[in-house]
């Protein structure tokens, strides 16, 4: 059985120069049956100031001294204060003593200060309280208040009875002093990404702007989760909406058209266009190369006019321009046969040459083309009045005679009568006339 500590104050009231002066005892007893395995600390003597140490199970009791300064503690080394245990403003006491002094204390509910009969005044230091009837609240109980008989708690608040009226304590969503206010959850702005934010009754809800979801609008919406890209472009995602990066070759929002490269018709100069993924090819005509078969081949590269011979490109095919080369054929190969037009007259002989030829003219004639007969009989050879007759004028020959270039070089002289000589001549000639 564990022993139990007691306190008991004794309080007397006596009456001195109209204030109150009380006389505190105190007296502290000890009562029990200790088990016999205590603490045994008073062996150790905290007790202080002539205190009486009693050991407990499992500590000890200090039993402060009633005579002379006195003391107060666990080990009695605290100076009482008999100001701590007194209920007034301004209490003076004197630190060791039981003794305290109050200011006087005045009735105040001598006057009746609470209105209506049923009104009860309490008396309390240095003023009163009126504890008033149902429907009266107030400093006196004069002021008419609701009370909870009227239920003035709104939205299913509960109403409490207080000294001064009532009190309502409100259900989630509503506050005021009636409950009359309901709480606006979209004050704080809960809703995200430019919801919009509708109050309820103790909720809100948020109305989200497209690409946006959740409770608070709070979470993005992935529009690639539905993997929307085809032909493996790659999906951005981004606020409402998603992008497509394409590979090469392909367009359209979800890249799902191949690009036809040929579209543009890219291929020059007559080419076939073969429209692959994400590029094309060419084929060229003959005379043309490139990518795009945009270059034409020069096929006079290679040099395919001899003897100076002008070459001029074509499509798929070259022409040699001989012109003033004295070179004829497709390539200037062959040598011009000037010649071959007899070119030169009056018997001579033509002599090749490159791009041009010579007429070796027999005697009697000249010019490029041996087409000047010289005339002999321009100085009048013929003397004492011969008539001079050229020799390369087959006219002048018999008819009995065959004309030839190697004897048509001179003249011969007619004389006349009287008159005689052979001139230049190698056969006489006779009149055909």
């Amino acid at each position: 059985m564990f022993g139990v500590s007691h306190i008991t104050m004794e309080i007397r009231k006596v009456q001195l120069n109209c204030h109150r002066t009380v006389f505190l005892t105190m007296m502290m007893f000890k009562w029990g049956i200790f088990c016999s395995g205590s603490s045994d600390l008073c062996a150790l003597s905290p007790c202080r100031n002539g205190a009486t140490c009693v050991d407990t199970m499992d500590d000890y009791v200090c039993l402060c001294s009633r005579e002379g300064v006195r003391y107060t503690g666990k080990d009695c080394d605290v100076l009482y204060n008999a100001c701590v245990f007194a209920e007034c403003e301004g209490c003076m006491s004197e630190p060791g003593s039981e003794l305290y002094t109050c200011p006087g204390d005045v009735n105040e509910c001598e006057s009746g200060p609470c209105v209506g009969v049923v009104s009860e005044c309490v008396d309390e230091l240095n003023g009163y309280k009126c504890l008033c009837p149902p429907g009266y609240g107030g400093e006196n109980c004069s002021r008419h208040i609701t009370d909870c008989i009227d239920e003035p708690c709104l939205n299913n608040g509960t109403c409490s009875r207080i000294v001064d009226g009532f009190e309502c304590t409100c259900p989630s969503g509503f506050r005021g002093e009636t409950c009359e206010e309901n709480v606006d959850e979209c004050a704080s702005h809960p809703c995200q990404n430019g919801a919009i934010c509708l109050d309820g009754v103790n909720r809100y809800h948020c109305f989200c702007v497209p690409g946006y979801q959740g409770h608070n609008c709070d979470i993005d919406i992935n529009e690639c989760a539905s993997r929307p890209c085809w032909n493996n472009g790659t999906c951005i995602n981004e606020k409402d909406r998603y992008i497509c990066e394409c590979l090469p070759g392909y367009t359209g929002i979800n890249c799902e058209m191949e690009i036809d490269e040929c579209e543009s018709n890219p291929c020059e100069n007559g080419a076939t266009c073969h429209d692959l993924v994400g590029l094309y090819t060419c084929d060229c005509v003959r005379g043309f190369e490139g990518s795009d078969c945009e270059i034409n081949i020069n096929e006079c590269e290679s040099h395919p006019c001899q003897n100076g011979g002008i070459c001029h490109d074509l499509v798929d095919s070259y022409e040699c321009e001989c012109e003033g080369t004295g070179f004829l054929g497709d390539h200037c190969e062959e040598d011009n046969p000037e010649c071959a037009s007899d070119p030169c007259q009056h018997g001579g002989t033509c002599v090749e040459g490159i791009n041009h030829y010579n007429c070796s003219c027999w005697p009697g004639f000249e010019g490029v083309n041996c087409e000047v007969d010289v005339d002999e009989c321009a100085d009048t050879p013929c003397e004492n009045g011969g008539e001079c007759f050229e020799k390369s004028k087959p006219e002048n020959w018999k008819t009995d005679w065959t004309f030839s270039y190697d004897n048509a070089a001179g003249y011969v002289c007619k004389c006349q009568p009287g008159y005689t000589g052979t001139g230049n001549t190698h056969k006489t000639m006779q009149q055909v006339w």
